[in-house]
């Protein structure tokens, strides 16, 4: 099913119940056509399932804001703090080095800057969701909601893509507790220094 309206009061629930259950919502952002689910263990494994995703590849977190996402980020560093405060809403991924013993599914956070996604998270119950590109494993992204919904049928697809898409990918950092990083992936910003 392909819906547009994200404000109307019965598709609110409608999404939250889908969500509940442990279903997976398609929707746009600021890069790609992504899938998510909500931030735990049953949603996470609705995406590997439907993905067909090896569990060696993590997922990514995302919210409409810090404050939202602040509660999956309990095992982050300071430098991830300054960072996101810096470089928040925009296309700057933050990991962490190590894992979490919360969420071993984790690989990262962000905030995008990209006002039809925050619509969704600001009526999402919890107003996070775990995140991953909308295709299957190894194949290329898919571009449109109509290929979505054919090769993704249980799938929710929010087609509210009201501003551009397919800007640059996302930065990916990894931030350690001694205030270091490594850019593991280039993207659409620089990191040189938070002094910059």
């Amino acid at each position: 099913m392909m819906l547009t309206h994200i404000h109307d009061k019965d598709f609110i629930k409608k999404l939250n119940t889908h969500l509940k259950r442990g279903g997976v919502i398609a929707f746009p952002t600021d890069t790609v056509w992504g899938l998510g689910a909500l931030p735990n263990d049953v949603g996470a494994n609705a995406l590997y399932e439907i993905k067909h995703r090896p569990r060696n590849k993590r997922l990514i977190i995302m919210s409409d804001s810090i404050d939202h996402i602040r509660p999956h980020m309990t095992d982050f560093p300071k430098i991830a703090f300054d960072m996101a405060a810096r470089y928040w809403p925009g296309a700057l991924t933050i990991g962490r080095d190590g894992g979490s013993n919360d969420n071993d599914w984790m690989g990262g956070v962000r905030v995008p800057e990209y006002g039809p996604f925050c619509d969704l998270c600001r009526v999402v119950d919890g107003h996070c969701l775990a995140t991953t590109s909308a295709n299957l494993s190894d194949c290329p992204t898919l571009t449109c909601a109509a290929d979505i919904q054919k090769t993704f049928p249980d799938v929710l697809v929010i087609d509210n893509a009201t501003a551009p898409m397919g800007g640059c990918p996302s930065t990916v950092v990894v931030t350690h507790n001694d205030g270091s990083w490594d850019v593991v992936r280039d993207g659409a910003i620089r990191i040189y220094s938070l002094a910059d």
